[in-house]
């Protein structure tokens, strides 16, 4: 309700609901394509409070992972249970986009990130961009693209939006494809935060091909 209130730039899910190993299928699909060592590096944005990047400490016992959330109390709480851990390869930030990384991530998850539980169910509202806008989706994923080499992969699920809908998609492609079936819960817009209906959203996993047109990454 706090971050409801304080409606802080670039909010898009003010819920912080989360479970640990919610996207078993996803993780498992992520590290047989990338692998694990010392030196990958994970990021998961949006991670709420840590259940998904210490999920993925399962799936990535070496790797160094990264967790991102614009929600102040929910990164104090994940570091609390960082603490009890003892992990000096895993970290949290607070960050409303990736404009603060440096260097380039294996991986990187947005789940549950890109959405508004406002908007759900499907046809309770025609537009969403009293509550989110597909700009700032095509802003913040961009951002994120840039945090990748050319082979590492972006995972966007369960997303009011479509990555495909974005000048971004050119730059990548599908590798891993989820139930594609409309989910009432998860209403899709397009890019003018219009409403479409009985659209689903399979397309989860994506491979960068090629830096984007301007060269910067």
């Amino acid at each position: 309700m706090l971050l409801r209130w304080r409606n802080p730039k670039n909010l898009f899910q003010p819920f912080s609901e989360t479970n640990l190993d919610r996207y078993p299928d996803i993780f498992r699909f992520a590290r047989e394509q990338v692998g694990d060592g010392s030196s990958h590096r994970i990021l998961s944005f949006g991670c709420a409070t840590g259940e998904e990047v210490f999920s993925l400490r399962r799936y990535f016992p070496l790797a160094h992972i990264r967790g991102l959330d614009i929600n102040t109390r929910s990164i104090a709480a994940a570091r609390r249970k960082l603490r009890s851990m003892g992990d000096d390869r895993i970290s949290f930030d607070v960050a409303a986009s990736a404009a603060g990384e440096t260097g380039r991530y294996n991986a990187i998850f947005c789940m549950a990130v890109f959405r508004h539980g406002g908007l759900g169910p499907s046809g309770r509202n025609c537009r969403c961009d009293h509550l989110i806008r597909f700009d700032a989706f095509e802003r913040t994923l961009d951002g994120l693209a840039r945090c990748l080499p050319v082979g590492g992969l972006l995972f966007v699920g369960q997303s009011n939006f479509r990555l495909c809908d974005s000048e971004l998609s050119k730059n990548f492609e599908v590798v891993y494809q989820g139930d594609a079936a409309p989910e009432p819960l998860t209403p899709i817009f397009d890019r003018n935060n219009r409403f479409m209906p009985r659209t689903g959203y399979g397309e989860i996993g994506f491979r960068k091909l090629r830096p984007a047109a301007s060269g910067h990454d």
